[in-house]
């Protein structure tokens, strides 16, 4: 099944619907002390509580509001690489380098990748019949002849 576009998630919501999301989106984000509660989002849309959950179980609500919700993280990449250069060259951390923000860099370049060997230790030894393997040769021997 092909992914569907914003445009097109947008067409399968009600304009109330698409407010709800916005409002829940901004909730997520708000600082702590200052996120609404589900039930201040219901009022401020004029619906039930109970409307908001089922919208919230809705798959083409849910997969709008992820989809927002990664736009809005896309948006941050600039921060975020800008803070993670910070932290590599130990200018906000003190002076010293981030080993776990340096093990990141090297990562997101490709230059460190995890390696998982697998080495199985059990091996079993045969144990062979030598009365039944010399049998073996003589019947051998015998058919030759």
């Amino acid at each position: 099944m092909a992914k569907l576009t914003l445009e097109q998630l947008k067409a399968k919501l009600t304009p109330n619907q698409l407010r709800a999301a916005e409002l829940i989106i901004e909730k997520e984000y708000a600082p702590k002390g200052e996120k609404k509660t589900y039930a201040e989002i219901a009022s401020e849309l004029g619906i039930d509580t109970s409307t908001l959950y089922l919208w919230r179980q809705n798959a083409d609500f849910v997969k709008y509001l992820a989809t927002v919700s990664d736009t809005k993280l896309d948006s941050a990449r600039a921060a975020a690489d800008a803070q993670l250069m910070r932290l590599v060259n130990g200018t906000s951390n003190n002076g010293n380098a981030s080993i776990k923000a340096l093990e990141l860099y090297y990562k997101l370049i490709g230059k460190l990748t995890e390696k998982r060997e697998i080495v199985n230790s059990t091996q079993e030894t045969e144990v062979h019949d030598v009365d039944a393997i010399k049998a073996e040769i003589e019947r051998l021997r015998q058919s030759a002849n």
